[in-house]
């Protein structure tokens, strides 16, 4: 892979000298950070997914009442409500709020429920449900492993805030009448150590990267480290990164992209363990922007923004309570499912109803903002 620091490593699990179908995962950072998370990584795909899961734990409820329910500000459970009422697979998750159980219906956070590989678990479970209507929502947002439930949890939900900054930056250029202004980060004002990795980033790919501030009300830091692609062909070489550190954010966002980069021989040597890639949006030209990502235009006039830390607590304790008291005080509700939990890993799921999921359509799928989103297009 790159063996180096900053560096990138993949993790691939066998039983019997034979790959495992979801047992694949990339690791970047430091020499010893790479080769720890693409193990992490490969764990973490393999225990969320169906091969992961006990169909003796799913759960039926019916998709008008969960519509109804506590989980109804996010766009897909709201879509169960549209269409007709059947029971759905769900598992049992807590808030982290204090607030009673919920169940979540799995498809929100595991995609290959749905297909060929979930067939058995929707079969033993008794599921039977119509997901055609609401399945191009699905995706893997959410999870996270960690030596502990409470840092897999910190990961989680930074993921999620990088994912709802990611759909909120894409609605701000392309889907509104005034596009939103770019807000990028001056690379001169950026901590040696940080402007180091940059300038490695940009020596590995041989072009210049920039870094796109996304964040959002939220206020959690979140940035895209991005590579501008040919012209019609869409973005992809890019990082993201959230967390209440803001020098945590940039170099996450700066190391994804360097992984990225180097790894894309990988996608045809593991393309079996890789999903399909496919592109809906081209009947739709505003969906079809989101989906090429091109910002090269708005980069013109972007506004430089100086670069300042932030103070981000030093335990993952600190971090999980920063990060519920932000999402909280913006009110959204915290939900959590320890999926896989050991003495030495933990494997969660967190949900928060309500942050977007509209990044889907750079994976090519035909998806609409939530409420979030839509009010955000509306303010332009």
């Amino acid at each position: 892979m790159l063996d180096g620091s900053p560096g990138t490593w993949r993790c691939i699990l066998r039983r019997d000298g034979e790959d495992l179908r979801t047992g694949l995962g990339l690791g970047k950072g430091s020499r010893d950070e790479a080769r720890t998370g693409a193990l992490f990584e490969a764990l973490e795909h393999y225990l969320c997914g169906v091969d992961g899961l006990d169909p003796a734990e799913i759960r039926l409820a019916r998709g008008h009442t969960l519509a109804k329910g506590p989980l109804s500000r996010d766009i897909a459970v709201g879509l169960l409500g549209r269409v007709p009422d059947q029971s759905l697979g769900c598992l049992p998750y807590r808030s982290l709020a204090g607030a009673p159980d919920v169940l979540v219906p799995l498809f929100l956070s595991m995609p290959e429920y749905l297909g060929a590989a979930g067939a058995r678990a929707r079969r033993v479970a008794g599921d039977s449900y119509d997901y055609r209507a609401v399945g191009r929502y699905s995706v893997n947002n959410g999870w996270a492993a960690g030596a502990d439930p409470v840092e897999a949890a910190v990961h989680a939900i930074n993921e999620l805030i990088e994912r709802d900054a990611l759909s909120l930056l894409l609605i701000g250029q392309f889907l509104r009448e005034r596009p939103e202004r770019l807000a990028v980060v001056d690379p001169a004002t950026l901590p040696d150590e940080v402007a180091a990795l940059l300038a490695f980033a940009e020596a590995h790919t041989g072009r210049r990267v920039h870094l796109i501030d996304m964040t959002s009300d939220l206020g959690v830091p979140a940035y895209t480290a991005y590579l501008p692609a040919p012209h019609g062909q869409p973005a992809r070489i890019c990082g993201w990164g959230a967390s209440l550190s803001r020098r945590y954010a940039v170099t996450r966002a700066v190391s994804e992209l360097i992984q990225l980069h180097s790894t894309m021989h990988l996608r045809e040597q593991y393309a079996h363990l890789l999903p399909e890639q496919r592109d809906d949006t081209g009947p739709y030209p505003e969906l079809h922007a989101c989906y090429l990502s091109d910002f090269t235009t708005a980069l013109a006039s972007a506004e430089l923004r100086a670069y300042e830390d932030t103070v981000a607590p030093d335990t993952p304790q600190g971090h999980l309570d920063r990060l519920l008291t932000v999402l909280r005080g913006h009110g959204f509700a915290v939900y959590q499912r320890d999926h896989h939990v050991t003495a030495d890993l933990a494997v969660v799921n967190v949900l928060v109803p309500g942050l977007e999921r509209f990044m889907l359509v750079t994976d090519g799928q035909v998806v609409v903002p939530g409420a979030r989103g839509m009010a955000a297009r509306g303010r332009g």
